[in-house]
């Protein structure tokens, strides 16, 4: 195709050609071609965005992606998303806020909200509020500031999305979650850390690491039992493992806490049914005291 000046239609089909064919390099020179004809046509520009991130060229996508929400803010919401995930921190959440809520409009415009088109349109907003990546790498950037604060506001905000809106098809990745529970159980929301964590296990019971980690939250909402069952079955599974590994195993650190914090919550359990005895007798004697108050009361009035 040289030599010769082709269409805007020509371009665009030899484009999609070569992407059909696994040629993104070449398809994304005939967009670009066409777009010298047609500078302000946004599926052009994001047609070369999202080949662009596929190249893994980030500058050549940011510029395509930022000049089509410039001429048209509201058309393919897909490009926040893209967005997204090639900026990071504060600017990557606002590009996913962004786009979910152009997708929200998108979605208030169906006369009908369970046509075909509609679904599909609930089915990216349930994705988008799952994309939590930026959300959460926030939250661990201020983490690392020693943002407490902050830092739990976010993670809250991912809990939500994640309790929410994500169904179980569009559940982000274990390693994911996992990483949320831990930074919920840095900033001490230990019952949202265990929900977390809890939905992690039941797709992997097999990773010692969960076990521990649901353990030290139990321990955390002083839920001893509980706590000791998990720290056991954490026992186990290193103890399995260390047979296994034999002179390979490189986890005596952790089974050394683990084994500590087990005999620490005996320790503690054994010692509850003593406590409680004093509380119920504190209480027998409290109801006494007020029973002679009552009666002393009587007997002034009579």
């Amino acid at each position: 195709m040289s030599g010769k000046q082709f269409s805007v239609t020509d371009l665009v089909a030899k484009a999609q050609a070569l992407v059909d064919q696994c040629q993104p390099e070449l398809a994304v020179q005939f967009y670009e071609k066409a777009l010298v004809q047609e500078p302000t046509n946004v599926a052009l520009l994001d047609s070369i965005g999202e080949l662009s991130t596929e190249l893994d060229d980030p500058e050549r996508a940011l510029l395509a992606f930022r000049q089509s929400i410039a001429l048209a803010p509201a058309a393919n919401p897909a490009k926040y998303f893209y967005l997204s995930q090639l900026v990071t921190g504060e600017e990557a959440e606002q590009y996913t806020l962004q786009g979910i809520t152009h997708l929200q409009q998108e979605l208030l415009q169906q006369v009908d909200s369970s046509t075909p088109e509609a679904l599909v349109i609930k089915k990216q907003i349930c994705d988008a509020f799952c994309s939590l990546e930026p959300t959460q790498a926030l939250a661990n950037l201020r983490l690392v500031q020693q943002n407490k604060k902050a830092a739990e506001e976010l993670l809250e905000k991912t809990y939500r999305r994640l309790t929410e809106h994500c169904t179980e098809d569009s559940l982000p990745s274990l390693e994911f979650r996992t990483a949320t529970g831990k930074m919920l159980i840095e900033v001490e929301r230990y019952e949202q850390a265990c929900d977390v964590l809890e939905g992690v296990m039941q797709e992997d019971d097999e990773n010692a690491e969960i076990w521990f980690l649901v353990a030290t939250c139990y321990r955390a909402m002083d839920d001893l039992p509980n706590a000791l069952e998990f720290f056991e079955k954490c026992r186990r599974m290193l103890t399995k493992l260390k047979k296994k590994l034999r002179a390979d195993f490189y986890l005596d650190d952790q089974l050394e806490s683990v084994v500590e914090s087990i005999d620490k919550l005996k320790t503690l359990i054994a010692d509850l049914p003593l406590e409680r005895d004093g509380e119920s007798e504190s209480d027998e004697d409290e109801s006494t005291d007020a029973k002679t108050v009552g009666q002393q009361d009587v007997d002034m009035e009579e």
